[in-house]
């Protein structure tokens, strides 16, 4: 009889393991399965980085007192929910712990917890200070400028490795008697020499800076150790200044918006990037007709040979990639969003003899060597569940009443046999604009 191996039989590093990617309700629920368990949930290397995910500390003393025991370097609360702007962290309780760990932390993130309706800026800002001479690692849902500001502000926090702002929005959004930041000096974070990773994601009443002391966008040439760059909501009247991209030559992944819009230096920055393993690409409407597209940026990405993932959401000249793409013989994963629905079935006037009869989009002809493929398909507004917070330009959760996202999904597997497929539903933008 074969040997079968039960997780209880499992080594303790690999429980260690699996119990490091666990939220610490879950931690603390393992610990109280058996006696061996209890004990290697008391292994310091556990608490190295503590995932709060929403969980309430009821007992913050003691909650502080094992923080320290375990010289807990990095804290985790954020629970994964940027809409919800009512949940509250007791600031003193959340003070005196930060004021404790000061010497020890190194690692903070945090959801919407963070906003003048909870924290004060001016108390945040000095709990950041206390902790400036450990923090390497920095990361935040939303996040209101007067903070970033105050961070870019002081020359204190040149240290930090990762900076990651997911919505970066104005007081004013929270308070309508806040002072408003409307312009965000990109320029400043060139000053932080030691970053690894950076992604800043503007809300979109905020702009970058058209003009700058600092040098606007042209200062991050000097992150000579970025890794992973994300400037997703990059406007076409900063694009000018991409030829930074050049001198970023550690770069591995690489995310900007307003894509069609970009020079063409631009693009021949980024082909140059001989690293680049994931790029993505946001938003973008060429000004070629379809049928006489001469956009250069499709061939120019062609010579990113080495892209691993590939992301283009929202741009129209999706059409003309296959060539490029069949260069691209590392390349696993293709996600596309296309931006006319020509290019994919619209549901509102598609049914599942329309996905049988249809053609595969010339763009996939070839790609065999796919592991994954992400396709979007316009879906009509009713199809979605705006009542339970997914309204927007995608919702996986729809449900397929119809068959047509099947059938979408059969129709191109029988293109891509060995690939696996995921069909996206992606609002209209027509119907968005209802929505609106």
């Amino acid at each position: 009889m074969a040997h079968q191996t039960t997780i209880s039989s499992l080594p303790a590093y690999c429980l260690l393991h699996i119990f490091q990617t666990l939220p610490l309700r879950d931690v603390i629920n393992c610990g109280r399965v058996c006696k061996s368990w209890h004990k290697l949930i008391k292994t310091k290397q556990l608490w190295r980085h503590v995932t709060l995910n929403g969980m309430r500390i009821v007992d913050w003393k003691k909650a502080t007192q094992n923080f320290k025991k375990w010289k807990t370097k990095g804290l985790d609360f954020f629970d994964g929910n940027l809409a919800d702007f009512d949940r509250v962290l007791p600031t003193p309780q959340l003070c005196e712990l930060l004021k404790k760990l000061k010497d020890q932390l190194q690692y903070l993130r945090f959801g919407v917890l963070i906003t003048d309706c909870v924290l004060p800026t001016p108390q945040l800002c000095e709990l950041l200070k206390k902790l400036k001479d450990q923090l390497q690692y920095l990361r935040f849902g939303v996040l209101i400028t007067d903070v970033l500001d105050f961070i870019l502000s002081s020359n204190q926090f040149v240290g930090l490795e990762v900076l990651s702002v997911e919505l970066l929005m104005t007081a004013d959004y929270l308070s309508p008697h806040a002072s408003s930041v409307e312009y965000f000096d990109v320029g400043r974070l060139g000053k932080l020499h030691q970053l690894r990773v950076l992604r800043i994601n503007l809300d979109e009443c905020i702009s970058y800076s058209s003009f700058s002391f600092s040098g606007g966008l042209s200062a991050l040439s000097g992150l000579k150790q970025l890794r992973i760059l994300s400037l997703t909501s990059l406007k076409s009247n900063n694009t000018y200044e991409c030829g930074f991209l050049t001198n970023l030559t550690e770069l591995v992944e690489l995310q900007l918006g307003d894509a069609c819009a970009l020079p063409l230096e631009a693009y021949k920055s980024i082909s140059q990037l001989s690293h680049l393993r994931r790029l993505k690409l946001i938003s973008g409407v060429c000004k070629c007709s379809n049928t006489t597209c001469q956009c250069e940026w499709v061939d120019l990405i062609g010579k990113l040979t080495n892209l691993v993932e590939l992301d283009l959401e929202f741009i129209n000249t999706i059409h003309r990639l296959n060539g490029s793409l069949l260069k691209m013989k590392k390349l696993r994963m293709l996600k596309v969003l296309p931006l006319e629905q020509n290019f994919t079935p619209n549901l509102t006037a598609f049914s599942v003899q329309d996905a049988e009869e249809s053609n595969i989009p010339d763009v996939l002809d070839g790609l065999t060597w796919l592991k994954s493929l992400q396709w979007g398909v316009y879906c009509p507004l009713e199809a979605f569940d705006t009542q339970n917070g997914n309204s927007g330009r995608l919702n996986v959760d729809i449900k397929d009443n119809t068959g047509t996202l099947t059938a979408v999904k059969d129709k191109l597997q029988l293109c891509l046999p060995n690939t696996e497929i995921l069909i996206l539903p992606v609002i209209s933008p027509e119907d968005e604009e209802e929505e609106e």
